[in-house]
């Protein structure tokens, strides 16, 4: 039963520190602008778009239309998730209270969320 909390726990508290970060880069991103510069971002998208159209030809479960979504996601979390990193390092007006109190919010979320997804694939696989 305690490896259940504890791993539960684990996951919430990663899903947090990961929505915090990417909430940190969503603030430096209408701050300061782009995080990486203009050139590296659309080499990083060219990348993501010729993975997942190859992979998704390979096993024939999508189209181009679903390859460039893709792409466009894991292209803007790559640029959010760099830009969190950046804000957090250099940004130093965050106090520990704003950071532990925005940590505790993104717990919260994250165990909803987590809660969430656990029931919907429940019911998707009829348990």
């Amino acid at each position: 039963m305690d490896h259940y909390i504890i791993k539960a726990f684990a996951a919430v508290l990663l899903l947090a520190l990961a929505i915090l970060e990417l909430a940190l880069g969503l603030i430096h991103l209408f701050h300061y602008g782009l995080p990486l510069p203009l050139a590296v971002v659309l080499i990083v998208a060219a990348l993501f778009f010729v993975l997942s159209a190859s992979f998704f030809e390979r096993y024939e479960v999508g189209s181009i239309v679903l390859s460039m979504l893709v792409s466009i996601m894991a292209t803007t979390i790559l640029v959010l998730a760099s830009g969190g990193i950046i804000h957090f390092l250099t940004f130093d007006r965050i106090g520990w209270e704003d950071l532990l109190s925005s940590v505790a919010v993104s717990m919260i979320v994250s165990m909803v969320l987590l809660n969430y997804l656990k029931r919907s694939l429940g019911q998707i696989e009829g348990y």
